[in-house]
Protein backbone atom coordinates (compact mmCIF):
# COMPACT_ATOMS: atom_id res chain seq x y z
CA UNK A 1 0.00 0.00 0.00
CA UNK A 2 1.37 3.40 -0.94
CA UNK A 3 1.66 6.13 1.62
CA UNK A 4 -0.63 9.12 1.34
CA UNK A 5 2.16 11.32 0.01
CA UNK A 6 2.36 9.43 -3.31
CA UNK A 7 1.14 11.64 -6.14
CA UNK A 8 -0.99 8.85 -7.59
CA UNK A 9 -2.65 7.91 -4.31
CA UNK A 10 -6.45 8.33 -4.21
CA UNK A 11 -6.00 9.56 -0.65
CA UNK A 12 -4.87 12.96 -1.93
CA UNK A 13 -8.42 13.89 -2.93
CA UNK A 14 -9.32 17.05 -0.97
CA UNK A 15 -12.28 15.48 0.80
CA UNK A 16 -10.33 12.61 2.40
CA UNK A 17 -10.43 14.07 5.91
CA UNK A 18 -10.60 11.78 8.93
CA UNK A 19 -11.81 12.86 12.38
CA UNK A 20 -10.86 10.68 15.35
CA UNK A 21 -13.15 10.78 18.39
CA UNK A 22 -11.83 9.57 21.76
CA UNK A 23 -14.06 9.60 24.89
CA UNK A 24 -12.02 9.89 28.11
CA UNK A 25 -12.38 9.82 31.86
CA UNK A 26 -9.25 9.67 34.02
CA UNK A 27 -7.37 8.12 31.11
CA UNK A 28 -3.87 9.45 31.82
CA UNK A 29 -2.36 5.96 32.07
CA UNK A 30 -2.88 5.15 28.38
CA UNK A 31 -4.01 8.31 26.60
CA UNK A 32 -0.54 9.46 25.53
CA UNK A 33 0.12 6.18 23.73
CA UNK A 34 -3.31 6.30 22.12
CA UNK A 35 -2.98 9.86 20.80
CA UNK A 36 0.63 9.39 19.71
CA UNK A 37 -0.41 6.36 17.64
CA UNK A 38 -3.00 8.55 15.90
CA UNK A 39 -0.39 11.19 15.14
CA UNK A 40 1.96 8.49 13.80
CA UNK A 41 -0.46 7.35 11.08
CA UNK A 42 0.80 7.24 7.50
CA UNK A 43 -2.35 9.16 6.59
CA UNK A 44 -2.57 11.89 9.21
CA UNK A 45 -6.08 12.41 10.62
CA UNK A 46 -7.48 15.87 10.04
CA UNK A 47 -8.46 16.28 13.69
CA UNK A 48 -8.49 14.48 17.03
CA UNK A 49 -11.45 15.23 19.28
CA UNK A 50 -11.20 14.17 22.93
CA UNK A 51 -14.55 14.19 24.71
CA UNK A 52 -13.66 14.27 28.39
CA UNK A 53 -15.99 13.64 31.35
CA UNK A 54 -14.14 16.15 33.58
CA UNK A 55 -11.19 13.94 34.46
CA UNK A 56 -9.44 14.55 37.77
CA UNK A 57 -6.04 13.29 36.58
CA UNK A 58 -3.70 14.56 33.82
CA UNK A 59 -5.96 13.46 30.96
CA UNK A 60 -6.83 16.95 29.70
CA UNK A 61 -3.25 18.21 29.86
CA UNK A 62 -2.00 15.16 27.94
CA UNK A 63 -4.64 15.75 25.26
CA UNK A 64 -3.67 19.43 24.99
CA UNK A 65 0.03 18.59 24.74
CA UNK A 66 -0.65 16.23 21.85
CA UNK A 67 -2.77 18.69 19.90
CA UNK A 68 -6.24 17.27 20.46
CA UNK A 69 -9.37 19.38 20.50
CA UNK A 70 -11.03 18.98 23.88
CA UNK A 71 -14.75 18.97 24.66
CA UNK A 72 -15.92 18.39 28.23
CA UNK A 73 -19.26 16.96 29.31
CA UNK A 74 -20.41 14.43 31.87
CA UNK A 75 -22.17 11.89 29.69
CA UNK A 76 -22.36 8.27 28.60
CA UNK A 77 -20.00 6.84 25.95
CA UNK A 78 -22.80 7.03 23.38
CA UNK A 79 -23.42 10.69 24.14
CA UNK A 80 -19.68 11.41 24.03
CA UNK A 81 -19.37 9.85 20.58
CA UNK A 82 -22.41 11.76 19.30
CA UNK A 83 -20.91 14.98 20.62
CA UNK A 84 -17.69 14.16 18.80
CA UNK A 85 -19.55 13.44 15.56
CA UNK A 86 -21.45 16.73 15.77
CA UNK A 87 -18.26 18.70 16.46
CA UNK A 88 -16.21 17.00 13.74
CA UNK A 89 -15.64 18.28 10.20
CA UNK A 90 -14.08 15.25 8.50
CA UNK A 91 -15.77 13.06 5.90
CA UNK A 92 -14.78 9.97 7.89
CA UNK A 93 -15.03 9.22 11.60
CA UNK A 94 -12.87 6.81 13.60
CA UNK A 95 -13.92 5.97 17.15
CA UNK A 96 -11.20 4.92 19.58
CA UNK A 97 -11.11 4.21 23.29
CA UNK A 98 -8.36 5.89 25.28
CA UNK A 99 -6.64 2.54 25.92
CA UNK A 100 -6.36 1.58 22.25
CA UNK A 101 -3.22 2.01 20.16
CA UNK A 102 -3.22 2.01 16.35
CA UNK A 103 -0.59 0.45 14.14
CA UNK A 104 0.63 3.00 11.56
CA UNK A 105 -1.39 1.96 8.49
CA UNK A 106 -4.86 1.68 10.04
CA UNK A 107 -6.30 5.05 8.99
CA UNK A 108 -4.85 4.89 5.49
CA UNK A 109 -6.11 1.37 4.91
CA UNK A 110 -9.61 2.26 6.14
CA UNK A 111 -9.82 5.26 3.79
CA UNK A 112 -8.58 3.14 0.88
CA UNK A 113 -11.31 0.59 1.63
CA UNK A 114 -13.95 3.32 1.60
CA UNK A 115 -12.66 4.96 -1.58
CA UNK A 116 -11.79 1.91 -3.66
CA UNK A 117 -14.31 -0.62 -2.41
CA UNK A 118 -17.13 1.88 -1.80
CA UNK A 119 -17.73 0.68 1.75
CA UNK A 120 -19.38 2.80 4.42
CA UNK A 121 -17.90 1.18 7.53
CA UNK A 122 -14.71 -0.73 8.29
CA UNK A 123 -13.85 -3.29 10.99
CA UNK A 124 -10.39 -3.08 12.54
CA UNK A 125 -8.90 -6.24 14.11
CA UNK A 126 -8.19 -5.81 17.82
CA UNK A 127 -5.46 -7.54 19.85
CA UNK A 128 -5.68 -7.34 23.64
CA UNK A 129 -2.49 -6.96 25.67
CA UNK A 130 -2.09 -7.35 29.44
CA UNK A 131 0.80 -6.56 31.78
CA UNK A 132 -0.17 -7.96 35.19
CA UNK A 133 -1.89 -11.24 36.06
CA UNK A 134 -5.52 -10.17 35.86
CA UNK A 135 -5.07 -8.04 32.76
CA UNK A 136 -3.21 -10.93 31.10
CA UNK A 137 -6.13 -13.27 31.93
CA UNK A 138 -8.58 -10.71 30.56
CA UNK A 139 -6.49 -10.25 27.40
CA UNK A 140 -6.27 -14.03 26.81
CA UNK A 141 -10.03 -14.32 27.27
CA UNK A 142 -10.89 -11.43 24.94
CA UNK A 143 -8.47 -12.56 22.23
CA UNK A 144 -10.04 -16.01 22.29
CA UNK A 145 -13.49 -14.40 22.29
CA UNK A 146 -12.52 -12.62 19.04
CA UNK A 147 -11.13 -15.87 17.65
CA UNK A 148 -14.41 -17.67 18.34
CA UNK A 149 -16.29 -14.95 16.49
CA UNK A 150 -14.05 -15.46 13.47
CA UNK A 151 -14.38 -19.27 13.61
CA UNK A 152 -18.08 -19.65 14.42
CA UNK A 153 -19.81 -16.27 14.14
CA UNK A 154 -21.37 -16.92 10.75
CA UNK A 155 -23.29 -19.99 11.91
CA UNK A 156 -23.62 -19.76 15.68
CA UNK A 157 -25.61 -16.50 15.80
CA UNK A 158 -22.99 -14.78 17.94
CA UNK A 159 -22.85 -11.10 18.77
CA UNK A 160 -19.58 -9.74 17.51
CA UNK A 161 -17.33 -6.71 17.39
CA UNK A 162 -18.53 -3.81 15.33
CA UNK A 163 -16.84 -1.42 12.87
CA UNK A 164 -14.98 1.60 14.27
CA UNK A 165 -14.41 3.54 11.06
CA UNK A 166 -17.36 5.14 9.25
CA UNK A 167 -18.35 7.48 6.48
CA UNK A 168 -19.58 10.33 8.67
CA UNK A 169 -22.72 11.23 6.71
CA UNK A 170 -24.02 7.67 7.18
CA UNK A 171 -23.81 8.08 10.96
CA UNK A 172 -25.98 11.17 10.70
CA UNK A 173 -28.44 9.44 8.36
CA UNK A 174 -29.17 6.68 10.90
CA UNK A 175 -29.45 9.09 13.84
CA UNK A 176 -26.00 8.36 15.35
CA UNK A 177 -25.73 6.40 18.63
CA UNK A 178 -28.84 5.74 20.71
CA UNK A 179 -28.10 7.55 23.98
CA UNK A 180 -30.79 5.58 25.83
CA UNK A 181 -28.49 2.55 25.62
CA UNK A 182 -25.57 2.18 28.03
CA UNK A 183 -24.64 -1.25 26.65
CA UNK A 184 -24.80 -2.51 23.06
CA UNK A 185 -25.10 0.98 21.56
CA UNK A 186 -22.37 0.17 19.01
CA UNK A 187 -24.12 -3.06 18.01
CA UNK A 188 -27.43 -1.19 17.68
CA UNK A 189 -25.79 1.39 15.39
CA UNK A 190 -24.24 -1.38 13.31
CA UNK A 191 -27.60 -3.13 12.89
CA UNK A 192 -29.26 0.11 11.76
CA UNK A 193 -26.52 0.69 9.19
CA UNK A 194 -26.90 -2.88 7.91
CA UNK A 195 -30.63 -2.28 7.45
CA UNK A 196 -29.68 0.59 5.13
CA UNK A 197 -27.56 -1.91 3.16
CA UNK A 198 -24.37 -0.06 4.01
CA UNK A 199 -21.44 -2.06 2.67
CA UNK A 200 -18.89 -3.26 5.21
CA UNK A 201 -15.12 -3.61 4.81
CA UNK A 202 -12.32 -5.28 6.77
CA UNK A 203 -8.94 -3.79 7.62
CA UNK A 204 -5.87 -6.02 7.89
CA UNK A 205 -3.86 -3.57 10.00
CA UNK A 206 -4.56 -4.00 13.72
CA UNK A 207 -5.02 -1.97 16.84
CA UNK A 208 -3.84 -2.96 20.31
CA UNK A 209 -6.08 -2.75 23.35
CA UNK A 210 -4.14 -2.13 26.55
CA UNK A 211 -5.95 -4.15 29.21
CA UNK A 212 -6.06 -3.03 32.82
CA UNK A 213 -8.46 -4.88 35.07
CA UNK A 214 -8.94 -6.07 38.63
CA UNK A 215 -11.64 -8.45 39.88
CA UNK A 216 -13.39 -5.48 41.56
CA UNK A 217 -13.37 -3.42 38.35
CA UNK A 218 -14.55 -6.47 36.42
CA UNK A 219 -17.54 -6.98 38.72
CA UNK A 220 -18.56 -3.31 38.71
CA UNK A 221 -18.34 -3.08 34.93
CA UNK A 222 -20.40 -6.21 34.38
CA UNK A 223 -22.97 -5.18 36.99
CA UNK A 224 -23.46 -2.02 34.97
CA UNK A 225 -23.70 -4.00 31.76
CA UNK A 226 -26.23 -6.35 33.31
CA UNK A 227 -28.38 -3.42 34.41
CA UNK A 228 -28.45 -2.00 30.89
CA UNK A 229 -28.98 -5.22 28.91
CA UNK A 230 -32.81 -5.17 29.40
CA UNK A 231 -33.06 -1.78 27.67
CA UNK A 232 -31.06 -3.14 24.74
CA UNK A 233 -33.27 -6.23 24.47
CA UNK A 234 -36.45 -4.16 24.63
CA UNK A 235 -35.29 -1.96 21.80
CA UNK A 236 -33.84 -4.65 19.53
CA UNK A 237 -36.16 -7.57 20.41
CA UNK A 238 -33.05 -9.73 20.69
CA UNK A 239 -32.71 -12.51 23.26
CA UNK A 240 -28.98 -12.11 23.70
CA UNK A 241 -28.24 -14.35 26.70
CA UNK A 242 -28.29 -17.67 24.74
CA UNK A 243 -25.87 -16.13 22.23
CA UNK A 244 -23.62 -14.80 25.01
CA UNK A 245 -23.60 -18.19 26.75
CA UNK A 246 -22.66 -20.02 23.53
CA UNK A 247 -19.92 -17.50 22.86
CA UNK A 248 -18.52 -17.81 26.40
CA UNK A 249 -18.49 -21.62 26.34
CA UNK A 250 -16.80 -21.73 22.94
CA UNK A 251 -14.26 -19.19 24.17
CA UNK A 252 -13.39 -21.28 27.21
CA UNK A 253 -12.87 -24.29 24.96
CA UNK A 254 -10.40 -22.21 22.89
CA UNK A 255 -8.59 -21.14 26.06
CA UNK A 256 -8.19 -24.82 27.04
CA UNK A 257 -7.04 -25.81 23.55
CA UNK A 258 -4.29 -23.19 23.59
CA UNK A 259 -2.50 -24.88 26.51
CA UNK A 260 -2.27 -21.76 28.62
CA UNK A 261 -0.53 -21.78 32.00
CA UNK A 262 -2.85 -23.43 34.57
CA UNK A 263 -2.94 -20.18 36.56
CA UNK A 264 -4.16 -18.27 33.49
CA UNK A 265 -6.85 -20.88 32.76
CA UNK A 266 -8.04 -20.62 36.38
CA UNK A 267 -7.93 -16.83 36.14
CA UNK A 268 -10.03 -16.87 32.95
CA UNK A 269 -12.54 -19.24 34.58
CA UNK A 270 -12.76 -16.98 37.64
CA UNK A 271 -13.35 -13.87 35.51
CA UNK A 272 -16.02 -15.73 33.54
CA UNK A 273 -17.74 -16.76 36.77
CA UNK A 274 -17.58 -13.18 38.11
CA UNK A 275 -18.97 -11.84 34.85
CA UNK A 276 -21.87 -14.29 34.82
CA UNK A 277 -22.77 -13.52 38.44
CA UNK A 278 -22.45 -9.74 38.05
CA UNK A 279 -24.46 -9.55 34.82
CA UNK A 280 -27.17 -11.80 36.24
CA UNK A 281 -27.48 -9.69 39.39
CA UNK A 282 -27.51 -6.49 37.36
CA UNK A 283 -30.11 -7.88 34.99
CA UNK A 284 -32.40 -9.10 37.78
CA UNK A 285 -32.24 -5.68 39.47
CA UNK A 286 -33.70 -4.08 36.34
CA UNK A 287 -36.53 -6.55 35.74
Amino acid sequence: MKASGDEHSPLEAPNQKVSVVVPTRNSARTLSRCLQSIKNQTLKPFEIIVVDAFSSDETVQIAKNLGARILQRRCSPAEARNLGISASTGEYTLFLDSDQVLTPLVVEECVVKCVKDKVGMVRIPEVFVGEDFWSICSAVWKNKYEEVEYLYGAWKDLMHGEPRFFVRKLLEEVGMFDTSLLWGEDYDLYERLKRLNVKEGYCTSILYHLESVSPTQWVLKNLRYGETVPAFMRKTNKKIFPSMLRHAMLTFVQVLKEKQKPSVVIGCAFLLWLKACAMTIGHVKEL
